[in-house]
């Protein structure tokens, strides 16, 4: 099996694991935020959302541009669009926008070769990376990051519940 339907399949596994965590979440839950300095759980979701959007394109183009930059930086205007909710948004949407996300990604990952991950880019902070490296640290890494900050989101959001009882 090619290293790219591995990723492929670990992708799919991943959105599966998102789903499952977020499966039956209340509108109380999904917006609540353990203070100002957190996420909520929908801004994470808005957030897997559009960083799967952003970096599936990102791939094509350093495809389409071996050794030009790639990325972005934490101050990104669209990252931080993203996530600015207005606590109106549903599990459903969310969960519709990171559909189209994975397809994206999906998308994105059929048309690459495992020689394609081997193309070179230079990011503004890291420097020189791989395609590869690429799809490994901001897609795969960076989605499984987020599924554990749901995780620890939710469980401080039951404790708080529970302690409210």
């Amino acid at each position: 099996m090619s290293k790219v339907s591995q990723t492929s399949e670990v992708v799919v596994g991943l959105h599966r694991d998102l789903a499952d965590t977020v499966s039956g979440l209340d509108t109380e839950a999904l917006h609540w935020k353990a203070d100002e300095s957190t996420w909520s759980v929908a801004q994470i979701l808005a957030h897997v959302a559009e960083f799967e959007h952003f970096f599936s394109e990102d791939i094509l183009h350093l495809k389409a541009n071996p050794g030009t930059a790639f990325g972005r930086t934490m101050e990104n205007v669209d990252r931080i669009r993203a996530v600015d909710l207005d606590g109106s948004e549903s599990l459903e949407e969310l969960l519709q926008r990171i559909d189209v996300s994975q397809h994206e990604t999906l998308d994105m990952l059929s048309t690459l070769s495992d020689d394609d991950l081997l193309i070179h880019g230079s990011h503004p902070k890291i420097g020189e990376r791989t395609i590869e490296w690429e799809i490994g640290h901001f897609i795969t890494d960076h989605l499984e990051k987020h599924i554990g900050q749901i995780r620890r989101t939710l469980e401080a959001y039951h404790s708080q519940e529970i302690h409210l009882n």
